[in-house]
């Protein structure tokens, strides 16, 4: 099982070769620490020219929920490391967590899965004082109100809820919530409470800032990669975090006397997939990697805590022009 020194190790390691995965030699040295759908994501802005890669890995304060061995006796074995910006902000809420896994026995630990959220009640600000929103950097929004802190056993170790499989329906319940074609998505739903990560996401799926006139828009999320921890939380609630790629189907529309074609800004990286030159499109397929973290109540309704669902990672693209 990984220990507390290990664990050390392993994120110093995997901040470092983060660090310099776009220059010579670093899409080896990223494969040595991460798996997918990190590596996955990693690959995938190393094709895109001028691409800013992601912001440093949050590495100040880490803390370490490392499960018991007994509570994983099977493969994948995981542990988390809750960290934060290394920069030394006033009031600084969020905290990156990063979900670390070994996939056979004796194998290497690698990083899978990186996600958000506020761990930290809100402060009163004095003047001059800010928030920090290191989340921002990575494509993440959170919620404001804190999750409760993970609970521990007499030993210190890392306790996982014990209603893991039924809170983990709560992956599948999302990824049927948005998909849909726009301007279809319904915001309300029986297992999500509305919020700026569940009702208002719909809403801006369904029509989003500079909205493309003429273009059907189809999202299909699907749930990937391998199942994480169900972490339990000190309230009795249950933190889960899921991992998707969402499938975005453009399509011009076209009648009898109309053929609409459309578009993607220069600076836009789906265009650099797509092979760059602004050219225009009858259709594009965009495949992107979602990460979504979940506070599951027993016998309610479901709140994401943390989510790149405005700004997922991309993954690759496709079109016809």
């Amino acid at each position: 099982m990984c220990g507390w020194a290990s664990s050390v190790w392993r994120l110093n390691t995997y901040a470092w070769e983060q660090s310099q995965f776009r220059k010579p030699g670093g899409q080896d040295g990223i494969a040595s620490v991460a798996t997918d759908p990190l590596l996955s994501e990693y690959r995938a802005r190393f094709g895109v020219p001028d691409h800013p890669g992601v912001a440093p890995m949050p590495r100040y304060r880490p803390e370490y929920l490392i499960p018991a061995e007994r509570d994983q006796p099977g493969y994948p074995r995981w542990f988390v490391v809750i960290s934060r910006d290394p920069y030394e902000q006033k009031a600084e809420r969020a905290a990156g967590m990063t979900y670390f896994a070994q996939g056979e026995p004796g194998g290497p630990w690698k990083a899978a899965v990186m996600t958000w959220a506020d761990d930290r009640p809100g402060e009163q600000l004095a003047a001059g004082e800010f928030e920090d929103r290191a989340y921002a950097r990575f494509g993440f929004e959170v919620r404001d109100e804190e999750v409760a802190a993970a609970s521990r056993d007499a030993a210190g170790a890392a306790v996982l809820a014990p209603t893991a499989g039924e809170d983990r329906q709560v992956c599948g319940h999302y990824a049927d919530y948005l998909s849909f074609t726009a301007p279809s998505g319904e915001p309300q739903s029986e297992y999500f409470a509305p919020g700026e990560l569940t009702s208002d996401v719909v809403r801006a799926y369904n029509h989003p800032d500079n909205e493309p006139a003429g273009v059907r828009r189809t999202f299909d999320l699907a749930v990937t990669g391998p199942e994480m921890p169900v972490l339990r939380l000190a309230d009795g609630k249950s933190l889960v975090t899921c991992s998707f790629v969402r499938t975005d189907l453009w399509q011009g529309r076209t009648g009898a006397a109309t053929s609409y074609t459309f578009w993607y800004g220069k600076n836009d990286p789906r265009d650099a997939l797509l092979g760059g030159g602004r050219k225009h499109w009858r259709s594009t397929k965009v495949r992107l990697s979602m990460t979504v973290t979940f506070e599951v109540t027993p016998g309610g309704k479901a709140e994401v805590v943390g989510c790149d669902c405005l700004k997922p990672a991309l993954l690759s693209a496709e079109g016809t022009d």
